[in-house]
C-alpha cells in the first residue's frame, strides 16, 4: 500500500487529511510539525509527503530545503514533495516550486483533487526512477558493446574493467593477437567518465623512431624533411581522455625512454619545439609478448615495463573461452547479415559444432572473418551447413606436428578406422548422420563401412537423404 507522511502542525487539518486519504486506499502517518516530521522520514519509508508550508519552527520551505539539498542523512532526496498553505499566494508556490517541490496545493482542495495530485507525484518519481535505471543499462551495455560472450572469463573481464576504469592507473591488456584487445581498451575509455576522445596508435606500424615520435608527440614545422607545418601528436590528442598504444613491446628502446618520462610527467614536447605541453591522458597499452621475458633479456626496459604493468588484464584465447563462440557468431552473422542487405541465416548443429571444435589461431578476429565469408559466399540459403564451414576455409583441427605413437610391429590401419567408427555410432546412439559429423565424413562412406563390417546394435537406426 502507498504510505504518505502527513506534515501538519494542525492537528484536526492533519487528522481529515489522514480520514480521507484513507478513504482513497492509502496508509498514512501523521506529524505535528518539521521535527516530529524528519524523525518520521528517517524511522520509516514513504512514498510521498504532504506538508504544510507554514509551520513554527521548521517550516515547509526550509524542510523541503534540507531533503532536497541531501542535508538529511537516511532520507530520499528525490522523495515526492507536495506543499500545502492556506494562502494563494503566487510567489509562495513560485518558491516552493524552485526548491523542488513535487506540486503545491491549497488547502481548500478536494480529497479527489489531493488524491490524483498525489498517485501523478508519485508516478513521476517512479517514471524518472526507471529511465535513471535504463539510462545506467543502456550506459553499461554501450560500455560493453562489442564484447559479446556470457563465459566466466569474459564477465571476469568485465568485472576487471569495472574496477580499473574510473580510476587513472595505466593498464596493460596481455593476450593473443585477435583476443579482443582494443575492444577492452574502448570499454574501459567508455566506463572512466572521461570526456576527451579515445586515441589510438600502434608500436608496430610505422617505420621508424622519427615517425613513431611524430606520430605520438607531434612535430613543429621544419623539424624534418617533410613536416611542412606543425603537427599535434596522438598524446596530445588524447589531452582529457584516453592513448591506447596497441603492441607496445614493438616500440624501440630509444622511444621507450622517452615514453617512460612523459608517463611521470605527463609533459612532452613536439618534435623540433622546445615548448613544455603538459596533458592529462589516461593510458592503455596492450601487448601479444612476454614483455617480462624481454625486459630481462634487454630487449625492454625494465623500469617502463613496471611503470606500464600497473594493473595487467589478462584476456584469454577463444579456445579457452569455447562457450562464447555461438553468442559471437549469432552476433557476427547478424551484423554481416544486416550490413549486405541479406536475410539472416539460421546455422544447423553440424556448423556449430564445427566452429566450437575449431582451435581458432587468430582468435576473435579470425571467427568475424569467417562469418562475413560465410554471408558473402552463402546466397539465399537460410541455413548454414558444416560443408558452408568448410567451403569457407574451415576445417577440423589439423594434425600436423602432433607426434603419434607406432609401434614397432605396426598398426593395421583398417582396424583403427573401424574402432574410430564405432566409437563415433555408440556417441551418436548409432545415428548414422550425427556419426558421419563426428567423424567429417559423408553419410554414404558411414554406410559402407557399416555394411564391410556389419555393424549391428539393438536401437539401429538407418537415416537416409531426402
Amino acid at each position: 500500500m502507498t504510505r504518505i507522511l502527513i506534515i501538519e502542525d494542525d492537528p484536526s487539518f492533519g487528522q481529515r487529511l489522514a480520514r480521507n486519504l484513507a478513504l482513497d486506499g492509502f496508509e498514512t502517518e501523521h506529524a505535528e510539525g518539521g521535527t516530529q516530521g524528519l524523525n518520521a522520514l528517517t524511522e520509516k519509508k514513504f512514498d510521498a509527503i504532504l506538508c504544510d508550508i507554514k509551520m513554527p519552527g521548521i517550516g515547509g520551505l526550509e524542510l523541503l530545503t534540507r531533503i532536497r539539498t541531501g542535508q538529511q542523512s537516511g532520507i530520499d532526496p528525490q522523495i515526492p514533495m507536495i506543499m500545502l498553505t492556506s494562502m494563494t499566494s503566487v510567489e509562495v508556490a513560485v518558491d516552493a516550486m524552485r526548491r523542488g517541490a513535487s506540486d503545491y496545493l491549497t488547502k481548500e482542495a478536494g480529497r479527489a483533487e489531493i488524491a490524483v495530485r498525489l498517485r501523478r507525484a508519485i508516478e513521476r518519481r517512479d517514471l524518472t526512477e526507471e529511465n535513471t535505471r535504463l539510462r545506467e543499462s543502456l550506459a553499461r551495455h554501450d560500455e560493453f558493446s562489442e564484447m559479446v560472450g556470457n563465459s566466466k572469463e569474459l564477465e571476469s573481464i568485465k568485472a576487471e574493467i569495472e574496477q580499473v576504469a574510473p580510476t587513472d592507473a595505466t593498464v596493460m591488456l596481455l593476450g593473443e593477437t585477435g583476443v579482443g584487445k582494443e575492444l577492452v581498451a574502448r570499454a574501459i575509455h567508455r566506463s572512466s567518465g572521461r570526456k576527451g576522445p579515445f586515441i589510438d596508435i600502434n608500436g608496430a606500424m610505422l617505420p621508424d623512431d622519427t615517425s613513431f615520435q611524430s606520430e605520438l608527440f607531434g612535430h613543429e614545422r621544419g623539424a624534418f624533411t617533410d613536416a611542412h607545418q606543425m603537427k599535434k601528436g596522438k598524446m596530445e590528442l588524447a589531452d582529457g581522455g584516453t592513448l591506447f598504444i596497441d603492441e607496445v613491446g614493438e616500440v624501440s628502446l630509444a622511444v621507450q625512454a622517452k615514453l617512460l618520462r612523459v608517463l611521470e610527467t605527463m609533459t612532452f614536447t613536439r618534435l623540433g619545439g622546445t615548448k613544455p605541453i603538459h596533458v592529462d591522458v589516461r593510458v592503455v597499452v596492450a601487448t601479444n609478448r612476454d614483455l617480462l621475458d624481454r625486459a630481462q633479456s634487454g630487449g625492454f626496459r625494465s623500469d617502463l615495463y613496471y611503470r606500464l604493468n600497473v594493473f595487467p588484464v589478462n584476456i584469454l584465447p577463444l579456445r579457452k573461452r569455447r562457450e562464447d563462440i555461438p553468442i559471437l557468431t549469432l552476433h557476427f552473422i547478424r551484423r554481416f547479415a544486416e550490413k549486405y542487405g541479406r536475410p539472416v541465416p539460421m546455422l544447423e548443429q553440424g556448423a556449430m559444432q564445427k566452429l566450437m571444435n575449431y582451435e581458432w589461431p587468430g582468435n576473435i578476429r579470425e571467427l568475424r572473418n569467417i562469418c562475413e565469408r560465410l554471408v558473402i559466399r552463402v546466397k539465399g540459403s537460410d541455413t548454414l551447413t558444416s560443408e558452408d564451414v568448410a567451403a569457407c576455409g574451415l576445417h577440423t583441427q589439423s594434425t600436423a606436428g602432433q607426434v603419434v605413437n607406432i609401434p614397432e610391429e605396426g598398426i593395421d590401419l583398417d582396424e583403427v578406422e573401424k574402432m574410430l567408427v564405432v566409437e563415433a555410432l555408440n556417441r551418436a546412439d548409432w545415428n548414422q548422420t550425427e556419426a558421419s559429423r563426428l567423424l567429417n565424413i559423408s553419410v554414404d562412406r558411414m554406410n559402407n563401412r557399416v555394411k564391410k563390417w556389419n555393424l549391428k546394435h539393438e536401437n539401429w537406426r538407418v537415416n537416409k537423404k531426402g
